[in-house]
């Protein structure tokens, strides 16, 4: 939770920094959610394959390490006056390196913490830790805008991530021996054709990648929204109290309906947020509309993460994850600069409704291509 708070503090702090330098130019903001996004895209699977070849504790070691040397860069870069929007752009792609690794290599061990029965509960409970960390990370960061300034949003960013090297420290993972028979290269390809070969795997990222492209254009635009930086916090904010809402409500209805359910009500859900979002011009009544929209958000994201779990054995987990995030990543990344490009052309408003028109569009789509495994 502790590195996953680093990750949100420190995304938001970014977004509004790129907003201060390129005097809110929508499409230019939407570049910092693109390069991070993109850049997990492209490694999130050879990065979930490395997961599952190496000791999983000492892969997450070395992710906490290469993310905390780039977060120096960001520091000395910022405190010397040397960022501009190219140098900010590159740096969040160098972070998403870390982000890449750190994403699939958490969500494997979650199966080896509890069993495959509760499977469902572990990932509520991962998501809820996460979700916590999406109220907590964004809230400080906008606090600390306000009162001290970017800088010292990464010089926090840095200490919270020590501490989370420190508790990594202290995990004992029980030895494993994994098979290395194949090769890197091999042992990639046999975890991306399973990925491809399963049917609920395959359902089940298609629709979060359609998802995704749409519910991008939240936090791809929230920046240009939204005038006051701690405000911009509390916007975020809303949306992991949302969230761990949804936690709270939601999972209760696993026990009545399957998978495929409850995404399409997820999907439907957050796309009737959106087009609130778009018709709202006070902030404050935003942060209601924001906070709903982050319950939606759990629902689908959860469920999704259940239905690719249950589709992965225990040898292929940090490969499969790993793609999934590639998906996730995928329609984030593709998402973003394109609802910057029409916000850029019309407005913000424009490009959150046409985000809307398409995600309803894509969930009549997807719904009909086929039922995941609901057992």
């Amino acid at each position: 939770m502790v590195a996953i708070t680093v990750v949100w503090m420190h995304d938001m702090g970014t977004a509004w920094f790129m907003r201060e330098l390129t005097d809110a130019d929508p499409f230019l903001v939407s570049l910092v959610l693109a390069a991070a996004s993109l850049t997990v895209m492209l490694l999130s699977l050879p990065m979930g394959t490395l997961g599952d070849l190496l000791d999983r504790r000492r892969f997450l070691l070395a992710t906490h390490g290469w993310m905390l040397f780039v977060l120096v860069l960001f520091w000395v870069a910022t405190v010397q006056g040397m960022m501009t929007p190219l140098t900010l752009v590159i740096l969040t792609a160098l972070l998403g390196v870390g982000k890449a690794m750190l994403l699939p290599g958490l969500a494997a061990v979650i199966p080896e913490l509890v069993s495959r029965r509760d499977l469902s509960l572990g990932v509520g409970l991962y998501s809820m830790a996460n979700n916590t960390a999406r109220i907590v990370g964004p809230a400080l960061a906008g606090a600390i805008l306000v009162a001290l300034g970017i800088a010292s949003v990464y010089a926090l960013s840095l200490v919270l991530l020590i501490i989370s090297f420190g508790l990594l420290l202290k995990w004992r993972r029980p030895t494993r021996k994994v098979k290395r028979t194949a090769g890197y290269l091999a042992e990639l390809r046999a975890g991306l054709a399973h990925c491809i070969r399963d049917r609920q795997f395959r359902l089940v990222v298609t629709r979060v990648l359609v998802f995704f492209v749409c519910a991008a254009a939240v936090h791809a635009l929230l920046p240009v929204l939204v005038d006051d930086p701690g405000l911009f916090g509390l916007s975020w904010a809303a949306y992991g109290v949302g969230a761990v809402s949804g936690a709270i409500v939601f999972p209760q209805l696993s026990r009545h309906r399957g998978i495929h359910w409850q995404l399409s009500f997820g999907i439907f859900g957050h796309a009737i947020g959106l087009g609130l979002l778009a018709m709202v011009s006070n902030d404050w009544v935003r942060l209601p509309v924001i906070l709903v929209m982050g319950m939606f958000w759990f629902q689908v994201m959860s469920t999704a993460q259940v239905g690719a779990q249950m589709a992965l054995p225990e040898s292929l987990r940090a490969r499969g994850m790993g793609a999934f995030t590639m998906v996730v990543m995928a329609g984030v990344g593709l998402g973003a600069p394109l609802w910057g490009i029409v916000a850029k052309l019309y407005s913000p408003a424009v490009g959150i409704a046409a985000a809307m028109a398409l995600s309803l569009f894509g969930l009549a789509v997807t719904h009909w291509m086929g039922r995941p495994d609901d057992s």
